[in-house]
């Protein structure tokens, strides 16, 4: 995350991207307890705090967030001298939500015990004379803009952390909250199985060759799909990345790129990305992880460089992700037989002159 010191906290902040801290309160704080404060504000954003607050109250969502970590640092032994942390042990194993929803019983219930158990103080807006504070250490999105960024960033980095940890032999293994809200975000929305079926169904009329065996099915010796130019079968992903298309919409088309990749293992598999023209070109072979969510672009919306690149590159099959607000794709040049299958977001009125139109609502 980027870092920063500040005399505009009394503590220290995060907002899921950005670390804030300010340089009294560390010099005042117990040398080994500062990497405590360090590993708690990584923590929110590592357990998608940002993203699973939902229409909840900032503060006390703030203070769920920080007994689930204060409770989680202190088991494993991390120093709390000279802090003031809100620890609760009631909690132990607690996902963030479920205690929230018992700090809201017990407001209602035991107002002045949790008045006096959790004083409105901890590392983050706070005044050091009075102690109040507004949500905490997790900084609030300025704007839907803003938040759908942080999002997008928190989600992107976390995944490429619990990835950077399994291959380097680390602990892998995300916490389940965390998985949890992944899946929103992650899991695939869309049947792949029976989209799929129809266009194995029209590749099967393309040539196969015995010479080159499909991996796949190692009990069966079958054919795999050959193309004349890379000797590979190959499917390219189309992604809209024009103005009209969030960083949500580009999660979601990134999780659907991902199901199919990782379900299917393609030999060779093209990520596009497009507005009026093409962007970026990432390619992924049958063993490359993906993991990492890339958007570029953000102009207007054009399909001509789309059927151009096909035109071009005669690749085995085509996937295009697009709102598809923009004027419909000339069909392609007469014998040139590419599947195309089409995902519409958000459009139920979007026509395509050639392919296999899927709606996809967000």
């Amino acid at each position: 995350m980027n870092f920063s010191w500040t005399v505009d906290i009394a503590t220290a902040c995060t907002n899921g991207i950005r670390l804030l801290w300010n340089p009294r309160f560390f010099l005042k704080t117990k040398p080994k307890s500062r990497g405590t404060v360090l590993l708690h504000e990584l923590w929110h954003p590592g357990l998608l705090h940002m993203l699973r607050r939902g229409t909840r109250e900032p503060y006390l969502w703030n203070l769920a967030g920080d007994i689930v970590i204060n409770n989680m640092l202190d088991l494993e032994g991390h120093s709390f001298e000279g802090l003031k942390p809100w620890l609760d042990h009631r909690y132990d194993g607690w996902v963030t939500e479920a205690v929230y929803d018992d700090l809201v019983r017990r407001r209602d219930e035991e107002l002045e015990e949790l008045k006096t158990t959790f004083p409105k103080f901890m590392w983050g807006h706070t005044d050091e004379e009075t102690g109040e504070g507004d949500s905490g250490d997790i900084i609030e999105a300025e704007s839907i803009d803003d938040q759908k960024s942080i999002e997008h960033t928190v989600i992107n980095n976390v995944v490429s952390a619990a990835h950077t940890a399994a291959i380097s032999g680390g602990a892998g293994d995300m916490p389940g909250e965390v998985q949890i809200t992944l899946k929103r975000f992650l899991s695939p929305k869309l049947p792949w199985d029976r989209i799929l079926h129809q266009f194995f169904n029209e590749l099967a009329n393309l040539d196969y060759s015995w010479m080159r065996p499909n991996r796949r099915y190692q009990d069966i010796y079958l054919p795999g799909l050959v193309d004349d130019r890379q000797g590979l079968d190959h499917i390219v992903n189309f992604q809209d990345v024009s103005g009209s298309i969030s960083d949500g919409d580009s999660i979601r088309f990134n999780s659907e790129f991902k199901y199919v990749k990782d379900t299917y293992q393609p030999e060779k598999l093209t990520m596009v990305q497009f507005d009026t023209q093409i962007q970026q070109e990432d390619v992924f072979l049958k063993d490359d992880p993906f993991d990492e969510i890339k958007i570029t672009g953000r102009g207007g919306t054009s399909l001509v460089c789309v059927r151009e690149w096909i035109v071009k590159n005669e690749p085995t099959a085509v996937v295009i992700f697009s709102d598809l607000e923009c004027d419909p794709m000339e069909p392609l040049p007469p014998g040139l037989n590419i599947p195309i299958i089409w995902v519409a977001l958000n459009n139920r009125d979007a026509k395509v002159a050639q392919g296999q139109i899927v709606h996809l609502n967000e």
